[in-house]
């Protein structure tokens, strides 16, 4: 194992890099590219029938102290200061007979991870999106961070262990090439995690209504919608904002690729160098030029597209089940009283073809919680994050404490009034994190019985069907995700960040005129002098490397 002085230096050259962590994400160990915080999947584990935790400990035993480094969520962070703060944390660690001590890095901030491991004072258990750290577990791993969990799992984590035996393939994304484990997993896997996306492009049903138009489902149709937007309604046909660029989460699936690193038949392509990313360039232009896309979303943050769509300007839009239509409709409905928003199927090119690039996340969604090297009690730990495993762990992550946020009706788990009809008028999202970690990455599977309910409006529930009815094809061109080696990683992180820039500054330029569209072949010949063919070698490996595992 190498010294602390080793250690401290590799972190403090991790620290440097992490402004590349997102970059890795996509790269590095690809969550399937454009799939998103909400989104969701299905396997066939019946978790329900999991082994049962061990008995609790005698309780005049010393409770285990452990500290735990973890983001706190924005719906948490809204109404508690530190998941201590959580009922359900709490019954958690008084179940499990441990004191679990949380350190809330600042939302968003690399640094702080880098930071912390640069220190040398590692908590017990790291929980992170370990997609978004250059070289992921593995190189934690090989540098001393964090120890293997295999023996720990097969001995101390029943929960777990069934889990991953009733479902290889979760098994297969969460083990390393060579068959190691280092992290307990945030899953979106078991008898209940039916939700596989959780996002897709949204419409104004109501002016759909009025102008007796169809949803549309090609290209072409699309077109016709918002150009009789533009004309009939004088708005915004579609709208986005800076952090969408362009290609991702809008119309590029159609054309059979995706903006970044897809696979192709087990060929990995990267799609910003595909003659097919040009066609898509030209017709988002030509949108653009019509006045049929944002003149101004160059420059949108999130808070002007809000705007823009609760004000009523704007026909369509990509957004999420819950924090889109969820929270847009009613601020619409303040002033229109009839407007509706519906989802809409993910578009292709010709009528009757089955979308696949539909936003949608793996099993594991790359959160999960590693024990470092500095855990005196790494078998204890391991117990207590098993818990939520268990049948009674995933009831009271997912739904809190029975007979207060929620009961059982007819063997189902239903929200009691306290989260949603909220007596200080909480939202119902944050009702939830104030009491129990259901709606946000956390140790444990989910259990997407608590969105049933979480989702009140029938749009909502009808959204949930429209953005899951192809999502099982996306698992066949979505990256999986793959591990790179530190080396690969390191030599990745270096070319896809220059890689990146000059691809996300050229597609802009393009799709506002700047640069003709004759453009993108100059793009092409730099991004291919920039080593992004190395890049995709890379990425084969690691693709020919995951699916030997």
């Amino acid at each position: 194992m190498p010294s602390q002085k080793r250690k401290s230096v590799l972190a403090l050259s991790l620290a440097l890099t992490l402004s590349l962590g997102a970059l890795s994400a996509c790269s590095g160990n690809n969550n399937g590219g454009n799939a998103n915080s909400e989104a969701s999947s299905t396997t066939n584990s019946q978790t329900n029938n999991a082994s049962k935790t061990e008995p609790s400990p005698p309780a005049d035993a010393k409770p285990v102290d452990i500290s735990m480094w973890a983001e706190l969520n924005g719906n948490a962070a809204a109404v508690v200061s530190n998941l201590n703060e959580v009922a359900a944390v709490k019954e958690w660690g008084k179940r499990t007979n441990v004191n679990f001590t949380f350190n809330h890095p600042a939302a968003g901030s690399n640094d702080a991870f880098g930071v912390m491991l640069a220190s040398g004072d590692l908590p017990d258990v790291i929980f992170q999106n370990w997609n978004w750290i250059p070289g992921g577990l593995p190189k934690m791993f090989t540098d001393g961070s964090v120890i293997k969990l295999n023996d720990l799992i097969d001995q101390y984590a029943p929960n777990l262990k069934k889990m991953l035996d009733d479902n290889p393939e979760v098994a297969k994304q969460l083990k390393a090439d060579n068959g190691d484990i280092y992290a307990i997993p945030h899953l979106r896997a078991g008898e209940h995690g039916k939700y596989k996306t959780f996002s897709g492009l949204i419409i104004r049903q109501d002016w759909l209504d009025e102008l007796h138009l169809q949803k549309p489902e090609t290209i072409a149709e699309w077109e016709n919608v918002l150009k009789t937007f533009k004309e009939k309604k004088g708005v915004t046909p579609y709208t986005l904002s800076k952090d969408q660029i362009v290609g991702y989460n809008d119309f590029l699936g159609a054309y059979g690729l995706n903006i970044d690193f897809y696979v192709d038949n087990g060929k990995v392509k990267y799609g910003s160098i595909e003659p097919a990313f040009k066609d898509y360039l030209s017709t988002f232009k030509k949108w653009y030029d019509e006045g049929l896309i944002d003149h101004d979303f160059a420059t949108n943050d999130s808070k002007t597209k809000d705007a823009i769509i609760t004000s009523g300007k704007a026909g369509a839009f990509f957004g999420y089940i819950g924090s889109s239509i969820g929270v847009y409709t009613p601020a619409l409905q303040q002033t229109e009283p009839n407007a509706k928003l519906e989802a809409v199927q993910f578009p292709v090119l010709n009528k009757g073809d089955e979308p696949s690039f539909v936003p949608r996340s793996w099993e594991w969604d790359g959160f999960g919680a590693a024990i470092s090297t500095s855990d005196k009690n790494p078998v204890e730990t391991i117990k207590a994050l098993d818990y939520l495993y268990s049948p009674e762990g995933q009831l009271l992550k997912n739904f809190g404490i029975e007979g207060e946020t929620y009961n059982m009706v007819n063997g189902e788990p239903v929200y009691t009034d306290l989260i949603l009809k909220n007596p200080d008028g909480l939202p119902i999202a944050q009702a939830m994190a104030k009491y129990f970690v259901a709606n946000y990455s956390f140790i444990g599977p989910d259990d997407d019985r608590f969105n049933d309910q979480f989702y009140q409006l029938d749009s909502q529930k009808d959204a949930v069907k429209t953005f899951s009815q192809y999502a099982d094809n996306a698992m066949k061109v979505l990256m999986p995700p793959v591990s790179l080696t530190p080396e690969e990683s390191d030599e990745v992180a270096k070319i896809m960040n220059d890689v990146t820039t000059y691809r996300n500054e050229m597609t802009i330029k393009i799709a506002l005129g700047a640069e003709p569209i004759d453009a993108f072949d100059k793009m092409v010949d730099q991004l291919k002098k920039m080593n992004i063919e190395k890049v995709i070698a890379i990425q084969q490996a690691a693709l020919d490397r995951y699916n030997s595992r």
